[in-house]
């Protein structure tokens, strides 16, 4: 005889996947260093703006969390830490699942909104994955909810602020224990986040090239979008290799290793980002995100869009991650003479 999966039992690992990923979405906001500064492309203020730009959802986020960034985003990542905990332990299912399905509805109003197809957003996706927890809670899985409807007495004893007898044990409501399992759930997210939020490290603001004058000369130099470019000599002579038309940005000290800055494109004026890689090479791509306009940055290797979540490559220019259609438009740009140089295209 066959044993069966009960289709509870079937569900148990989705129910476990969203709670571990709410636990690492809270992690990672508050792990990030320009998740609270201002001017860091992934600066919750930014992203709130880009979230709420023409879409359904957009006058809540204008109602509620616009007018404090920080102490929203804060709010946020601290409640899906909370989310993420009781689900995956099974306490208050579906009141959790409810408050995640609730918000991830909201982020499919606002920062998925612009994805199309519609399919390809994953809030819609999330939102129901959260339903059949809401509806039918953990019934049927191994879940702290299923065990309290007859708590055994060493858990009754723990979770008791004073001392309990015997007698006590059995006349004790498992509402109580509920109710201080959610308050060392609550302490214990609280905790997560204060650790993620002292690990996340200092923060490393872009910088900024301003066009100065042409150069003159003819020939071509180092750096290119396509990431072939190499560094220029620090000599006089390297003037003679940057191209006819070429727009001095500024000394080649001011952008080292690892770091990006953003200039005005000398033909269209649009903004482009130039990043210096870890081996000296520089790469040049237009900064206006191909999803909704956007003007994106460039943090923790990649170049990040605020608005929604979508990445690129900081080499080539290629869409990594979220709803961009396109990569970026690649810029060239050189270095000769100790100076960075943008060539108009």
């Amino acid at each position: 005889m066959s044993s069966r999966l009960s289709p509870a039992l079937a569900l148990f690992p989705l129910r476990l996947f969203l709670g571990i990923t709410f636990v690492y979405a809270g992690i990672q906001k508050l792990s990030d260093p320009g998740f609270l500064h201002p001017g860091a492309p992934t600066y919750i203020g930014t992203q709130l703006e880009g979230f709420a730009n023409g879409t359904p959802g957009g006058f809540i986020l204008r109602a509620f969390a616009i007018p404090h960034p920080g102490v929203a985003g804060v709010g946020v990542a601290i409640t899906e830490i909370l989310i993420g905990l009781l689900v995956t332990v099974g306490l208050f299912t579906r009141i959790a699942a409810a408050a995640g399905m609730g918000l991830n509805f909201l982020l499919f109003l606002t920062a998925s909104w612009k994805t199309s197809p519609y399919f390809l957003g994953p809030d819609l996706v999330f939102a129901f994955a959260w339903l059949p927890f809401v509806l039918a809670g953990a019934s049927g899985q191994p879940a702290l909810d299923n065990v309290l409807e007859h708590p055994p007495e060493g858990l009754v004893r723990r979770t008791r602020l004073g001392p309990v007898t015997a007698g006590e044990i059995a006349e004790t409501s498992p509402a109580s224990t509920r109710r201080v399992l959610l308050a060392e759930l609550a302490g214990l997210a609280l905790a997560i986040a204060g650790i993620a939020t002292l690990v996340k490290g200092n923060y490393s603001p872009s910088r900024t090239l301003t066009a100065g004058s042409a150069s003159a000369g003819g020939g071509s130099g180092g750096g290119s979008a396509a990431g072939a470019g190499r560094r220029g000599a620090a000599s006089g002579a390297g003037a003679s290799k940057v191209p006819k038309g070429a727009v001095k940005l500024g000394p080649a000290s001011r952008l080292p290793k690892g770091q990006a800055a953003t200039y005005s494109d000398p033909a269209s004026g649009e903004p482009d980002i130039i990043i210096r890689d870890s081996q000296g090479r520089l790469t040049a791509f237009s900064a206006v995100c191909t999803h909704a306009g956007c003007t994106v940055g460039f943090e923790g290797g990649v170049i990040v869009c605020p608005c929604h979540g979508g990445q690129y490559s900081a080499s080539t220019g290629e869409v990594i991650a979220g709803p961009p259609p396109a990569p970026l438009a690649p810029k060239k740009v050189v270095e000769a003479g100790g100076q960075i140089y943008a060539v108009p295209s």
